[in-house]
This record gives structure tokens, C-alpha cells and sequence, in this order.
């Protein structure tokens, strides 16, 4: 028997239901059964790396990263960032807050906890605009402790912050926490696909047509598995959850991702359309750096 293909993948965070399907596929052994090791490497506790910049250090084979990540690296020209597996089909992020009735408040000169992402403060601003808002009264602040953000925020240390809502807002849920949440639909603002998983498409290195075919067919199913049985998907993941979260919390978590990992298309699969759209829109505000994008140079559906 060929010995397995080792596969690294960069997590974006400490493991969370936005990861189930990844370790369904390695803890029932669906990538094993694809000859593949997969090994699922968690950020250090400073995030000190992207998981972008791992892989384009040689770090590991494959990223979880946003969508934006793949559009910096085209323009920076540094390696050909490409996503090959759509996590989420639908948008799950959203900015909170726990001191505001409408965004447009925030421009009052309340602190927004940033991650300092490619284009999260721009759109945060725009978003403030939108509602009538005085982007340029937001103060940034941009944090070094990107894991506890949403901490920051309950301790009142921000007033506004961005969160995946099938996790924090569920947390903030159980803990009674009320919180007014504001996403990018709400102002007809489009968004990619995040997060995506990405390989180095310009490395000589880089798995291989057959491995990555291999890779994505057995994470769809993990995350088939992980929609259909939600029960046993809470029990996988609440043994790598860090700090460590109830079985209860992950069912809560799972059947409320679930409504995000597709959206009635293919699991993984991504459209042109949406990419051109996104750029378009980031284009039009004069977010894009250097000449236009084509989108099919950002994604590949293996």
C-alpha cells in the first residue's frame, strides 16, 4: 500500500464549527480512506502568522483565509493565492455591538475593535456612511490579540467589533448579551466567499491535481456529514475546541452554521459571478490596488 500524502492546512482560528467538516473528514477517517493525512494546524496564541503567510512561507500545503487575502496577494504579487474550497456559501459575519441602536452611532466617536484585515476598516466606514453616519468620527483601534477580540468587547474595552454569528453570536445568545448586529446585506454590500480554503498555485511545491481532487471531495463529505448529523458533528468537535466548549454549544452552533454552508449549489464549489462582484464593488470605492482583477484568476472549483 502507498504510503498517505501528508496535506498541512493552516486553520484561521482556533477550531470552531466553521472548521466541523475538516475534522469530520479526519477523525472518521474519510481522508484516510482517500489516502491523505491531514493535518489541521491551529494559529499560535499571538497570531503571529496569517495563515496565508504560512503557506507562502512553505509552512504548510493549504490556508483558510478570506477571501480579500487571495485579492492582496494577486496584487502584491508574492505567490498566486487561489481558494479551492468555499467554507461558507453565504456571508456569517456581522458587526456587533453592545452600546449602539443603529452603526451610524459608531461615528460618534466610539472604538472599533479591528483585526486589521485588508478592507475591514473601509467597509466598516462605508457601512457608517450608508446609515447616515460620520465615517471619519470611528476611532480604529486595531488589536493585537485578534482570539479575544469579542472579549474585548464584552469588557466593554470596544464598542464595536466583527464576529462570525453562528459562534460568537451564539455565545452571546446563551449569555443573554444584547447585542445590535449589522450585516453587509443590510447595505447592499457585497462580500466573497469567507472564508475559503487556498493553495500557492505558483509553487513548485504545491499538491498536485489529483491530491487537491482527493482533498475537496472528501471535505465535501465531511461537511455533508456534518449538516446531516448534527449530534455526532458536535461530539467530534467538542473534543479540539480550545478553550473547551459543551456538546450543547456546538449543537446550538452547528444547526445555525449549517443555514451558511450552502446555499442550495455544490458544498465548496464558487462562482465567477460573486468574485466579479465583490471586485467590483471594492473597484468602485477605490479599494483595489493596481489593475483590474480577472476573477478567474482567484479560484479554481477542483
Amino acid at each position: 500500500m502507498a504510503p498517505a500524502t501528508t496535506l498541512r492546512v493552516a486553520l484561521d482560528w482556533t477550531p470552531n464549527t466553521i472548521h466541523t467538516g475538516l475534522f469530520v473528514a479526519r477523525d472518521t477517517g474519510i481522508y484516510a480512506g482517500r489516502g491523505l493525512d491531514v493535518q489541521l494546524l491551529t494559529p499560535d496564541a499571538d497570531y503571529s502568522k496569517s495563515p496565508a503567510k504560512r503557506l507562502e512561507d512553505g509552512e504548510v500545503d493549504l490556508a483558510i483565509c478570506p477571501s480579500e487575502s487571495c485579492i492582496a496577494y494577486h496584487h502584491s504579487g508574492k505567490m498566486q493565492l487561489q481558494a479551492i474550497y468555499a467554507i461558507l456559501q453565504k456571508d456569517a459575519s456581522a458587526i456587533v455591538s453592545k452600546k449602539v441602536e443603529n452603526v451610524r452611532e459608531l461615528g460618534n466617536g466610539m472604538t472599533y475593535g479591528s483585526y486589521n484585515a485588508r478592507y475591514e476598516d473601509n467597509i466598516v466606514k462605508a457601512i457608517i456612511k450608508k446609515d447616515g453616519g460620520n465615517p471619519d468620527g470611528l476611532k480604529i483601534e486595531q488589536q493585537k490579540g485578534k482570539l479575544s477580540l469579542f472579549e474585548s468587547l464584552k469588557k466593554g474595552e470596544v464598542d464595536a467589533t466583527w464576529v462570525f454569528l453562528p459562534w460568537e453570536g451564539v455565545e452571546a445568545v446563551q449569555e443573554g448579551m444584547d447585542l445590535t448586529v449589522v450585516q453587509m446585506e443590510d447595505y447592499d454590500i457585497p462580500y466573497g466567499y469567507s472564508p475559503v480554503i487556498a493553495r500557492n498555485a505558483s509553487s513548485p511545491t504545491a499538491p498536485d491535481s489529483d491530491t487537491l481532487w482527493k482533498f475537496v471531495s472528501a471535505t465535501m463529505e465531511g461537511y455533508r456529514q456534518a449538516m446531516n448529523s448534527i449530534d455526532a458533528a458536535a461530539k467530534i468537535m467538542s473534543k479540539h475546541c480550545s478553550p473547551p466548549r459543551s456538546e450543547q454549544f456546538l449543537r446550538e452552533s452547528q444547526w445555525n452554521i449549517n443555514q451558511y454552508y450552502s446555499d442550495g449549489s455544490t458544498l465548496g464549489r464558487m462562482s465567477s459571478q460573486k468574485w466579479k462582484t465583490w471586485l467590483d464593488w471594492l473597484d468602485e470605492h477605490g479599494l483595489l490596488e493596481g489593475s483590474k482583477i480577472n476573477p478567474e484568476d482567484l479560484f479554481k472549483n477542483i
